[in-house]
Protein backbone atom coordinates (compact mmCIF):
# COMPACT_ATOMS: atom_id res chain seq x y z
CA UNK A 1 0.00 0.00 0.00
CA UNK A 2 3.24 2.46 -0.92
CA UNK A 3 2.72 6.27 -1.68
CA UNK A 4 3.87 9.21 -2.10
CA UNK A 5 1.69 10.99 -0.19
CA UNK A 6 2.80 12.93 3.00
CA UNK A 7 1.56 12.59 6.36
CA UNK A 8 1.53 15.94 8.26
CA UNK A 9 3.96 16.08 11.37
CA UNK A 10 2.93 15.85 14.55
CA UNK A 11 4.25 18.33 17.00
CA UNK A 12 6.89 17.11 18.84
CA UNK A 13 5.86 18.27 22.44
CA UNK A 14 2.72 17.50 22.71
CA UNK A 15 1.92 14.07 23.64
CA UNK A 16 -1.43 12.49 21.78
CA UNK A 17 -4.17 12.15 23.62
CA UNK A 18 -5.55 8.83 24.47
CA UNK A 19 -8.24 7.13 22.01
CA UNK A 20 -11.25 5.39 24.17
CA UNK A 21 -11.95 1.72 23.31
CA UNK A 22 -14.47 2.34 21.01
CA UNK A 23 -11.52 4.03 18.69
CA UNK A 24 -8.61 1.82 19.39
CA UNK A 25 -11.44 -1.22 18.18
CA UNK A 26 -11.91 0.94 14.89
CA UNK A 27 -8.75 1.32 14.51
CA UNK A 28 -7.76 -2.41 15.04
CA UNK A 29 -10.36 -3.03 12.42
CA UNK A 30 -8.89 -1.02 10.06
CA UNK A 31 -5.41 -2.46 10.08
CA UNK A 32 -6.78 -6.08 9.90
CA UNK A 33 -8.88 -4.87 6.83
CA UNK A 34 -5.62 -3.42 5.44
CA UNK A 35 -3.50 -6.41 6.59
CA UNK A 36 -5.89 -9.01 4.36
CA UNK A 37 -6.17 -6.16 1.39
CA UNK A 38 -2.69 -6.19 1.33
CA UNK A 39 -2.23 -8.80 -1.81
CA UNK A 40 -4.04 -6.08 -4.03
CA UNK A 41 -1.87 -3.33 -4.00
CA UNK A 42 -4.34 -0.88 -5.76
CA UNK A 43 -7.50 -1.67 -3.37
CA UNK A 44 -8.51 1.81 -2.71
CA UNK A 45 -9.18 3.40 0.62
CA UNK A 46 -13.39 2.92 0.10
CA UNK A 47 -12.38 -1.04 0.09
CA UNK A 48 -10.54 -0.58 2.97
CA UNK A 49 -13.41 1.12 5.00
CA UNK A 50 -15.65 -1.52 3.80
CA UNK A 51 -13.33 -4.53 4.34
CA UNK A 52 -13.35 -2.89 8.05
CA UNK A 53 -17.08 -2.38 8.39
CA UNK A 54 -16.51 2.03 9.04
CA UNK A 55 -17.33 4.89 6.96
CA UNK A 56 -14.56 6.53 4.73
CA UNK A 57 -14.80 9.75 7.17
CA UNK A 58 -13.95 7.23 9.96
CA UNK A 59 -11.30 5.86 8.21
CA UNK A 60 -9.69 9.12 7.30
CA UNK A 61 -9.81 10.48 10.37
CA UNK A 62 -7.74 7.53 11.68
CA UNK A 63 -5.27 7.40 8.80
CA UNK A 64 -5.43 10.81 7.12
CA UNK A 65 -3.58 8.95 3.77
CA UNK A 66 -2.60 5.59 2.63
CA UNK A 67 0.94 6.74 3.70
CA UNK A 68 -0.05 6.81 7.08
CA UNK A 69 -2.29 3.58 6.94
CA UNK A 70 0.55 1.98 5.43
CA UNK A 71 3.14 3.22 7.99
CA UNK A 72 1.03 2.09 11.09
CA UNK A 73 0.22 -1.48 9.16
CA UNK A 74 3.98 -2.04 8.59
CA UNK A 75 4.59 -0.34 12.55
CA UNK A 76 1.53 -3.25 13.41
CA UNK A 77 3.86 -6.30 11.82
CA UNK A 78 6.88 -4.88 13.37
CA UNK A 79 5.15 -4.71 16.72
CA UNK A 80 4.10 -7.79 16.91
CA UNK A 81 7.44 -9.45 15.28
CA UNK A 82 5.11 -11.98 13.22
CA UNK A 83 3.90 -12.59 9.75
CA UNK A 84 0.42 -10.29 9.10
CA UNK A 85 -2.36 -12.82 10.07
CA UNK A 86 -5.40 -13.51 7.95
CA UNK A 87 -7.08 -15.43 10.87
CA UNK A 88 -5.51 -15.63 14.36
CA UNK A 89 -2.47 -17.50 14.18
CA UNK A 90 -2.43 -21.16 16.04
CA UNK A 91 0.86 -22.54 15.83
CA UNK A 92 1.40 -26.48 15.87
CA UNK A 93 4.12 -29.04 15.87
CA UNK A 94 5.79 -29.96 12.40
CA UNK A 95 8.13 -32.48 11.43
CA UNK A 96 11.59 -31.00 10.43
CA UNK A 97 11.26 -29.87 6.83
CA UNK A 98 13.58 -28.38 5.26
CA UNK A 99 13.52 -25.22 3.36
CA UNK A 100 12.21 -25.61 -0.03
CA UNK A 101 14.68 -26.62 -2.68
CA UNK A 102 17.49 -27.88 0.19
CA UNK A 103 16.93 -31.69 -0.79
CA UNK A 104 19.78 -31.84 -3.47
CA UNK A 105 19.85 -28.24 -4.58
CA UNK A 106 22.54 -25.65 -4.43
CA UNK A 107 19.87 -22.95 -4.32
CA UNK A 108 16.35 -23.04 -3.92
CA UNK A 109 14.16 -23.12 -7.22
CA UNK A 110 11.45 -20.55 -6.84
CA UNK A 111 8.17 -21.35 -8.02
CA UNK A 112 7.18 -19.96 -11.25
CA UNK A 113 4.21 -20.07 -13.13
CA UNK A 114 5.44 -20.62 -16.60
CA UNK A 115 7.83 -23.35 -15.85
CA UNK A 116 4.37 -25.12 -13.89
CA UNK A 117 2.51 -24.75 -16.80
CA UNK A 118 5.46 -26.20 -18.98
CA UNK A 119 6.08 -28.84 -16.68
CA UNK A 120 2.92 -30.10 -15.03
CA UNK A 121 -0.31 -31.86 -16.89
CA UNK A 122 -3.23 -29.43 -17.14
CA UNK A 123 -5.23 -31.20 -14.56
CA UNK A 124 -2.81 -31.76 -11.91
CA UNK A 125 -1.80 -28.52 -11.86
CA UNK A 126 -3.98 -27.89 -8.45
CA UNK A 127 -2.91 -31.39 -6.86
CA UNK A 128 1.02 -29.42 -7.80
CA UNK A 129 0.60 -26.27 -6.57
CA UNK A 130 -1.10 -27.85 -2.73
CA UNK A 131 2.26 -30.21 -3.02
CA UNK A 132 4.38 -27.18 -2.76
CA UNK A 133 2.87 -25.41 -0.84
CA UNK A 134 2.68 -28.16 1.71
CA UNK A 135 6.44 -28.43 1.29
CA UNK A 136 7.08 -24.90 1.73
CA UNK A 137 4.99 -24.48 4.83
CA UNK A 138 5.28 -27.59 6.42
CA UNK A 139 2.04 -27.85 7.17
CA UNK A 140 -1.12 -30.12 5.72
CA UNK A 141 -2.44 -27.31 3.21
CA UNK A 142 -5.92 -27.32 0.84
CA UNK A 143 -6.91 -25.14 -2.25
CA UNK A 144 -10.14 -23.84 -2.50
CA UNK A 145 -12.06 -22.39 -5.33
CA UNK A 146 -15.99 -20.42 -5.53
CA UNK A 147 -17.95 -22.09 -7.33
CA UNK A 148 -20.19 -20.57 -10.40
CA UNK A 149 -22.85 -19.36 -8.12
CA UNK A 150 -20.76 -17.74 -5.56
CA UNK A 151 -22.46 -19.97 -2.75
CA UNK A 152 -19.43 -22.30 -1.50
CA UNK A 153 -15.84 -23.01 -1.44
CA UNK A 154 -14.71 -26.29 -3.43
CA UNK A 155 -11.79 -27.93 -2.36
CA UNK A 156 -10.08 -28.12 -5.49
CA UNK A 157 -7.03 -30.44 -3.85
CA UNK A 158 -5.46 -31.29 -0.36
CA UNK A 159 -5.95 -33.64 2.26
CA UNK A 160 -9.64 -35.26 3.01
CA UNK A 161 -9.16 -33.78 6.23
CA UNK A 162 -10.39 -30.44 5.03
CA UNK A 163 -13.73 -29.45 4.36
CA UNK A 164 -14.98 -30.93 0.82
CA UNK A 165 -16.95 -26.90 1.18
CA UNK A 166 -16.73 -24.14 2.90
CA UNK A 167 -20.71 -22.18 2.76
CA UNK A 168 -21.46 -18.57 2.04
CA UNK A 169 -18.27 -16.77 1.17
CA UNK A 170 -18.68 -13.00 0.20
CA UNK A 171 -18.45 -14.15 -3.54
CA UNK A 172 -19.92 -12.44 -6.88
CA UNK A 173 -20.04 -15.77 -8.85
CA UNK A 174 -16.65 -17.81 -8.62
CA UNK A 175 -14.53 -15.15 -7.22
CA UNK A 176 -14.28 -13.49 -3.69
CA UNK A 177 -15.16 -10.15 -3.10
CA UNK A 178 -11.74 -8.52 -1.33
CA UNK A 179 -13.38 -6.27 1.32
CA UNK A 180 -15.62 -9.81 2.27
CA UNK A 181 -12.38 -11.03 3.24
CA UNK A 182 -12.25 -9.99 7.32
CA UNK A 183 -15.30 -11.59 8.18
CA UNK A 184 -14.75 -14.36 6.34
CA UNK A 185 -12.02 -14.97 8.03
CA UNK A 186 -13.90 -14.26 11.47
CA UNK A 187 -16.37 -17.20 10.36
CA UNK A 188 -13.55 -18.81 9.16
CA UNK A 189 -11.62 -18.67 12.29
CA UNK A 190 -14.86 -20.18 14.18
CA UNK A 191 -15.35 -23.57 11.83
CA UNK A 192 -11.81 -23.99 11.32
CA UNK A 193 -9.93 -22.34 14.45
CA UNK A 194 -6.49 -24.04 13.65
CA UNK A 195 -6.63 -22.97 10.19
CA UNK A 196 -5.19 -20.19 8.48
CA UNK A 197 -5.76 -18.73 5.02
CA UNK A 198 -3.78 -17.36 2.33
CA UNK A 199 -5.78 -15.52 -0.61
CA UNK A 200 -5.35 -16.39 -4.52
CA UNK A 201 -4.69 -12.39 -5.68
CA UNK A 202 -4.62 -11.95 -9.58
CA UNK A 203 -5.56 -8.19 -10.54
CA UNK A 204 -7.68 -7.16 -7.75
CA UNK A 205 -9.90 -10.58 -7.61
CA UNK A 206 -9.31 -13.35 -5.48
CA UNK A 207 -9.54 -16.82 -7.11
CA UNK A 208 -9.45 -18.96 -4.14
CA UNK A 209 -7.60 -19.88 -1.03
CA UNK A 210 -4.99 -21.88 0.19
CA UNK A 211 -5.66 -22.93 4.06
CA UNK A 212 -3.20 -24.12 6.05
CA UNK A 213 -3.54 -26.54 9.36
CA UNK A 214 -1.16 -23.79 11.91
CA UNK A 215 0.93 -21.38 10.63
CA UNK A 216 3.12 -21.66 7.94
CA UNK A 217 6.91 -21.98 8.43
CA UNK A 218 7.43 -19.75 5.63
CA UNK A 219 4.85 -17.88 3.85
CA UNK A 220 2.49 -19.15 0.71
CA UNK A 221 2.21 -15.43 -0.62
CA UNK A 222 4.61 -16.21 -3.61
CA UNK A 223 2.89 -19.37 -4.37
CA UNK A 224 -0.54 -18.52 -3.75
CA UNK A 225 0.76 -15.27 -6.33
CA UNK A 226 1.76 -17.88 -9.06
CA UNK A 227 -1.08 -19.98 -7.96
CA UNK A 228 -3.76 -17.97 -9.08
CA UNK A 229 -2.16 -17.13 -12.49
CA UNK A 230 -1.60 -20.98 -12.99
CA UNK A 231 -4.97 -21.44 -12.86
CA UNK A 232 -6.32 -18.55 -14.46
CA UNK A 233 -3.96 -20.00 -17.40
CA UNK A 234 -4.28 -23.50 -17.17
CA UNK A 235 -8.28 -23.29 -17.32
CA UNK A 236 -8.40 -23.02 -20.82
CA UNK A 237 -6.45 -26.72 -21.14
CA UNK A 238 -8.84 -28.44 -18.77
CA UNK A 239 -12.24 -28.77 -17.40
CA UNK A 240 -10.92 -30.14 -14.22
CA UNK A 241 -11.21 -26.65 -12.84
CA UNK A 242 -14.71 -25.65 -14.07
CA UNK A 243 -16.03 -29.31 -12.86
CA UNK A 244 -15.44 -28.23 -9.61
CA UNK A 245 -17.19 -25.26 -9.75
CA UNK A 246 -20.28 -26.73 -10.52
CA UNK A 247 -22.26 -28.37 -7.78
CA UNK A 248 -24.87 -29.58 -10.34
CA UNK A 249 -25.23 -29.71 -14.08
CA UNK A 250 -25.18 -26.09 -16.33
CA UNK A 251 -27.37 -25.86 -18.94
CA UNK A 252 -25.82 -25.51 -23.10
CA UNK A 253 -26.97 -22.45 -22.46
CA UNK A 254 -25.55 -20.91 -19.44
CA UNK A 255 -22.20 -22.73 -20.28
CA UNK A 256 -22.24 -20.93 -23.46
CA UNK A 257 -22.82 -17.11 -21.12
CA UNK A 258 -20.15 -18.45 -18.69
CA UNK A 259 -17.59 -18.81 -21.90
CA UNK A 260 -18.64 -15.48 -22.87
CA UNK A 261 -18.32 -13.49 -19.79
CA UNK A 262 -14.83 -11.46 -18.28
CA UNK A 263 -14.03 -11.58 -14.67
CA UNK A 264 -16.93 -10.21 -12.20
CA UNK A 265 -14.68 -8.11 -10.38
CA UNK A 266 -11.94 -5.62 -11.86
CA UNK A 267 -10.33 -2.42 -11.05
CA UNK A 268 -9.54 0.23 -14.10
CA UNK A 269 -8.27 3.68 -13.86
CA UNK A 270 -10.49 5.57 -11.40
CA UNK A 271 -13.14 3.13 -10.49
CA UNK A 272 -14.22 -0.42 -9.78
CA UNK A 273 -16.07 -2.85 -11.57
CA UNK A 274 -18.59 -5.49 -10.75
CA UNK A 275 -20.96 -7.66 -12.78
CA UNK A 276 -23.10 -10.15 -11.84
CA UNK A 277 -26.00 -12.68 -13.54
CA UNK A 278 -28.65 -15.01 -11.93
CA UNK A 279 -29.69 -17.64 -12.58
CA UNK A 280 -26.33 -18.94 -12.98
CA UNK A 281 -27.28 -22.91 -13.91
CA UNK A 282 -29.58 -21.87 -16.44
CA UNK A 283 -29.06 -18.58 -17.96
CA UNK A 284 -29.89 -17.46 -21.53
CA UNK A 285 -29.61 -14.38 -23.62
CA UNK A 286 -27.97 -11.96 -21.27
CA UNK A 287 -24.37 -10.64 -20.62
CA UNK A 288 -22.16 -8.19 -19.67
CA UNK A 289 -18.84 -7.26 -20.90
CA UNK A 290 -15.83 -4.78 -19.92
CA UNK A 291 -12.54 -4.46 -21.10
CA UNK A 292 -9.72 -1.01 -20.67
CA UNK A 293 -8.30 0.10 -23.69
CA UNK A 294 -6.52 3.03 -23.97
CA UNK A 295 -9.35 5.15 -25.17
CA UNK A 296 -10.97 4.41 -21.75
CA UNK A 297 -12.88 1.37 -20.17
CA UNK A 298 -15.50 -0.12 -22.32
CA UNK A 299 -18.81 -1.48 -20.50
CA UNK A 300 -21.39 -3.51 -22.49
CA UNK A 301 -24.40 -5.25 -20.65
CA UNK A 302 -27.03 -6.74 -23.03
CA UNK A 303 -30.46 -8.83 -23.25
CA UNK A 304 -30.71 -10.76 -26.32
CA UNK A 305 -34.36 -12.10 -27.24
CA UNK A 306 -36.08 -15.66 -26.73
CA UNK A 307 -34.21 -17.98 -24.25
CA UNK A 308 -31.75 -21.13 -23.91
CA UNK A 309 -29.54 -21.94 -26.61
CA UNK A 310 -31.10 -19.29 -29.18
CA UNK A 311 -30.50 -16.67 -26.90
CA UNK A 312 -27.00 -17.61 -26.01
CA UNK A 313 -26.08 -18.16 -29.70
CA UNK A 314 -27.56 -14.70 -30.61
CA UNK A 315 -25.64 -13.19 -27.44
CA UNK A 316 -22.50 -14.71 -29.10
CA UNK A 317 -23.03 -13.36 -32.37
CA UNK A 318 -23.37 -9.70 -30.55
CA UNK A 319 -20.66 -9.74 -28.31
CA UNK A 320 -18.71 -10.98 -30.89
CA UNK A 321 -19.37 -7.99 -33.25
CA UNK A 322 -18.93 -5.76 -30.56
CA UNK A 323 -15.22 -7.38 -29.53
CA UNK A 324 -14.40 -7.14 -33.14
CA UNK A 325 -15.26 -3.38 -33.68
CA UNK A 326 -13.45 -2.52 -30.48
CA UNK A 327 -10.19 -4.39 -31.90
CA UNK A 328 -10.26 -2.72 -35.34
CA UNK A 329 -10.57 0.78 -33.69
CA UNK A 330 -14.42 1.79 -33.84
CA UNK A 331 -15.75 3.64 -31.32
CA UNK A 332 -19.48 3.49 -29.51
CA UNK A 333 -20.95 4.68 -32.92
CA UNK A 334 -19.14 2.11 -34.79
CA UNK A 335 -19.40 -0.40 -32.30
CA UNK A 336 -23.42 -0.39 -31.92
CA UNK A 337 -23.46 -0.23 -36.00
CA UNK A 338 -21.62 -3.49 -36.13
CA UNK A 339 -23.76 -5.26 -33.81
CA UNK A 340 -26.63 -3.74 -35.23
CA UNK A 341 -25.79 -5.33 -38.74
CA UNK A 342 -24.57 -8.57 -37.29
CA UNK A 343 -27.97 -9.55 -35.37
CA UNK A 344 -29.96 -7.84 -38.37
CA UNK A 345 -28.11 -9.82 -41.23
CA UNK A 346 -29.55 -12.98 -39.11
CA UNK A 347 -32.61 -12.60 -40.79
CA UNK A 348 -34.58 -13.32 -38.50
CA UNK A 349 -37.38 -10.65 -37.28
CA UNK A 350 -37.74 -12.06 -33.86
CA UNK A 351 -33.74 -12.25 -33.25
CA UNK A 352 -32.68 -8.58 -31.56
CA UNK A 353 -30.71 -7.57 -28.59
CA UNK A 354 -31.19 -4.42 -26.21
CA UNK A 355 -27.71 -2.93 -24.97
CA UNK A 356 -25.97 -0.25 -23.27
CA UNK A 357 -23.01 0.24 -24.75
CA UNK A 358 -20.96 2.58 -22.65
CA UNK A 359 -16.67 3.93 -22.01
CA UNK A 360 -15.81 5.59 -19.24
CA UNK A 361 -12.53 8.27 -19.50
CA UNK A 362 -10.56 8.73 -16.06
CA UNK A 363 -8.97 11.78 -16.94
CA UNK A 364 -12.22 13.89 -17.93
CA UNK A 365 -14.15 11.59 -15.69
CA UNK A 366 -16.18 11.79 -18.30
CA UNK A 367 -18.79 8.59 -18.99
CA UNK A 368 -20.17 8.30 -22.93
CA UNK A 369 -23.01 6.04 -24.04
CA UNK A 370 -25.13 4.60 -26.17
CA UNK A 371 -28.81 3.09 -25.34
CA UNK A 372 -30.64 0.63 -27.91
CA UNK A 373 -33.70 -0.18 -26.38
CA UNK A 374 -32.55 -1.05 -22.74
CA UNK A 375 -33.88 0.25 -19.57
CA UNK A 376 -31.64 3.27 -18.86
CA UNK A 377 -28.84 3.22 -16.31
CA UNK A 378 -28.75 4.11 -12.64
CA UNK A 379 -26.49 7.19 -11.08
CA UNK A 380 -26.14 6.74 -7.47
CA UNK A 381 -24.80 9.68 -5.88
CA UNK A 382 -22.58 9.69 -3.05
CA UNK A 383 -25.69 10.42 -0.91
CA UNK A 384 -27.48 7.26 -2.02
CA UNK A 385 -29.92 9.71 -4.73
CA UNK A 386 -30.93 7.57 -8.13
CA UNK A 387 -30.47 9.65 -11.04
CA UNK A 388 -31.66 7.82 -14.58
CA UNK A 389 -29.01 8.69 -17.44
CA UNK A 390 -30.96 10.89 -19.53
CA UNK A 391 -30.65 10.49 -23.41
CA UNK A 392 -32.03 9.06 -26.65
CA UNK A 393 -33.21 5.66 -26.69
CA UNK A 394 -32.51 4.08 -30.38
CA UNK A 395 -34.01 1.07 -31.45
CA UNK A 396 -33.07 -2.72 -29.98
CA UNK A 397 -30.13 -4.01 -31.94
CA UNK A 398 -30.91 -5.38 -35.21
CA UNK A 399 -34.74 -4.46 -35.00
CA UNK A 400 -35.19 -1.81 -38.00
CA UNK A 401 -34.86 -2.95 -41.55
CA UNK A 402 -32.39 -0.33 -41.96
CA UNK A 403 -28.94 0.65 -40.13
CA UNK A 404 -30.07 3.22 -37.50
CA UNK A 405 -28.10 6.68 -36.80
CA UNK A 406 -26.55 6.79 -33.48
CA UNK A 407 -25.59 9.48 -31.11
CA UNK A 408 -23.27 9.18 -27.81
CA UNK A 409 -24.49 11.02 -24.31
CA UNK A 410 -21.90 12.29 -22.25
CA UNK A 411 -22.03 13.25 -18.32
CA UNK A 412 -19.56 13.89 -15.78
CA UNK A 413 -19.19 11.60 -12.78
CA UNK A 414 -17.84 12.96 -9.46
CA UNK A 415 -16.12 10.40 -6.85
CA UNK A 416 -18.08 8.70 -4.83
CA UNK A 417 -20.87 8.47 -7.65
CA UNK A 418 -21.81 4.34 -9.03
CA UNK A 419 -23.73 3.62 -12.79
CA UNK A 420 -25.72 0.46 -12.70
CA UNK A 421 -27.05 -0.64 -15.45
CA UNK A 422 -29.26 -3.89 -15.62
CA UNK A 423 -31.31 -5.86 -17.35
CA UNK A 424 -35.50 -6.14 -17.22
CA UNK A 425 -34.92 -9.48 -15.05
CA UNK A 426 -34.04 -7.67 -12.21
CA UNK A 427 -36.66 -4.91 -12.15
CA UNK A 428 -39.48 -7.23 -13.34
CA UNK A 429 -38.87 -10.28 -11.26
CA UNK A 430 -41.93 -11.12 -9.80
CA UNK A 431 -42.06 -10.90 -6.10
CA UNK A 432 -43.99 -12.59 -2.92
CA UNK A 433 -47.06 -9.96 -2.82
CA UNK A 434 -47.31 -10.56 -6.51
CA UNK A 435 -45.99 -7.35 -7.07
CA UNK A 436 -42.07 -6.99 -9.15
CA UNK A 437 -38.83 -5.97 -7.51
CA UNK A 438 -39.03 -2.64 -9.63
CA UNK A 439 -36.22 0.51 -8.82
CA UNK A 440 -37.79 0.57 -5.27
CA UNK A 441 -35.94 -2.61 -4.60
CA UNK A 442 -32.67 -1.82 -6.31
CA UNK A 443 -32.80 1.55 -4.39
CA UNK A 444 -33.35 -0.64 -1.28
CA UNK A 445 -30.67 -2.86 -1.97
CA UNK A 446 -28.70 -0.10 -2.52
CA UNK A 447 -29.31 1.59 0.20
CA UNK A 448 -28.61 -1.62 2.55
CA UNK A 449 -25.24 -2.70 0.99
CA UNK A 450 -22.27 -2.94 3.18
CA UNK A 451 -20.44 -0.62 1.01
CA UNK A 452 -20.46 1.91 -1.22
CA UNK A 453 -17.87 -0.43 -3.23
CA UNK A 454 -19.15 -1.53 -6.90
CA UNK A 455 -18.33 -5.06 -5.56
CA UNK A 456 -20.67 -4.61 -2.25
CA UNK A 457 -23.05 -2.64 -4.50
CA UNK A 458 -23.81 -5.68 -7.00
CA UNK A 459 -23.84 -8.27 -4.54
CA UNK A 460 -26.69 -6.16 -2.30
CA UNK A 461 -28.68 -6.00 -5.31
CA UNK A 462 -28.34 -9.64 -6.46
CA UNK A 463 -29.00 -10.89 -3.09
CA UNK A 464 -32.04 -9.41 -2.68
CA UNK A 465 -33.35 -10.21 -5.78
CA UNK A 466 -32.69 -13.70 -4.82
CA UNK A 467 -34.42 -13.13 -1.48
CA UNK A 468 -37.69 -11.29 -2.82
CA UNK A 469 -39.12 -14.70 -3.52
CA UNK A 470 -38.44 -18.56 -3.19
CA UNK A 471 -40.24 -18.94 -6.87
CA UNK A 472 -37.32 -19.29 -9.83
CA UNK A 473 -36.41 -15.88 -11.81
CA UNK A 474 -38.56 -15.55 -14.80
CA UNK A 475 -35.95 -14.13 -16.58
CA UNK A 476 -32.36 -13.58 -16.48
CA UNK A 477 -31.44 -11.15 -13.69
CA UNK A 478 -27.99 -9.34 -14.78
CA UNK A 479 -26.12 -6.20 -13.53
CA UNK A 480 -23.11 -4.26 -13.83
CA UNK A 481 -21.70 -1.51 -11.66
CA UNK A 482 -19.12 1.20 -11.97
CA UNK A 483 -17.77 2.67 -8.42
CA UNK A 484 -15.47 5.71 -9.28
CA UNK A 485 -12.99 6.50 -7.07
Amino acid sequence: MASNEQSPPHPDDHEQPPLRADAVARRERILVAAASLAGDRRASMAQVAAAAEVSRSTLYRHFPTRKDLADALAQRQEDAAIPTPTVPPRTVATLPFQPPGRLGRVSPLALEVTHVLDEVPPHLIADQLVAEARRTAGVAVALYVVDIDGSELVRLAGSEDFPERLEAPPALGPEIVPEGLPQFYERLAQQLPRCVAEPLWLRGRVLGLLLCVGQPVVGLEDIAKQGAAALELVNDYTDHIEAARRRKPTSAAAEVQHHLLPPRIARVTGAQIAGGLLPTYDVGGDWFDFVENRDGSWLVIADAAGNGATAAGLSAAALGALRAARRSGQDLVGAATAMDDVVRTLGNPDFYVTAILARWHAPTATLAWINCGHPPGQLVSADGAFTALAGPSHPPLGSTAAAPRYDTSVVQLDPGERLILLTDGITERIVRDGGTFGLDGVRDAVAGAAAPTAAATAMAILQAVTDSWTQPLQDDATLLVLAVD
